[in-house]
């Protein structure tokens, strides 16, 4: 626990539902636009968290650190090896959707370590907690010997732009997500690296 009260910890099984929260405010859109309607009477979060519960594959709450003041969770990392994305199962997802996203899936710096989400509370932000919950990411990329961090932002999310240039984040690549009513976005998802 640092001298503000916030204290870094991986994720337990039990912190799905805020992980879940916290994910799908990262995504700024992107899940709802994946996953909306496909179980009806549930919400992308709420969709989010079985996975985040459970102890295998990517999603899995065992890639998340969060930050803790007094018991309460307000931030999440989650992060693996880039590589797991060309194994995922998207059977079950529109595919139409996916035709969408397309191009994310192809832009990437395969071998690095993949920041997938990185989320504080509103109510939390300009504190330092993304600077804490990033500094755990890249010590877990150190400990799997990976050299480097990567990640897509959304062009036009300026305030994660901005966090990730001061923590020495480039751009190395773009991926082409047209607009869409349902995931209103300009410009696209940029690729950003950081060596660690």
């Amino acid at each position: 626990m640092n001298d503000n009260g916030i204290h870094i910890r991986p994720a337990e099984p039990d912190d799905a539902p805020e992980l879940a929260r916290l994910i799908d405010m990262a995504g700024g859109g992107v899940y709802e636009f994946l996953l909306d309607g496909l179980v009806p009477g549930q919400t992308a979060a709420e969709m989010l968290v079985p996975g985040l519960a459970g102890s295998s594959g990517s999603f899995s709450h065992r890639h998340s650190g969060v930050a803790e003041v007094a018991g309460r969770i307000v931030g999440v990392a989650h992060a693996y090896p880039v590589d797991w994305i060309k194994t995922q199962d998207y059977t079950g997802l529109p595919l139409d959707r996916l035709a969408h996203m397309e191009d994310f899936s192809r832009v990437h710096d395969w071998g690095s370590y993949f920041l997938s989400a990185l989320a504080v509370d509103p109510a939390w932000r300009r504190r330092g907690i993304a600077a804490q919950l990033l500094a755990w990411v890249y010590e877990r990329a150190r400990s799997g010997r990976f050299d480097r961090v990567t990640l897509h932002v959304w062009a036009d999310n300026a305030d994660a732009r901005r966090l990730y240039a001061r923590e020495g984040f480039a751009e190395i690549g773009r991926a082409d997500i047209p607009w869409h009513e349902r995931l209103p976005h300009q410009g696209g998802s940029v690729l950003l690296r950081r060596p660690v």
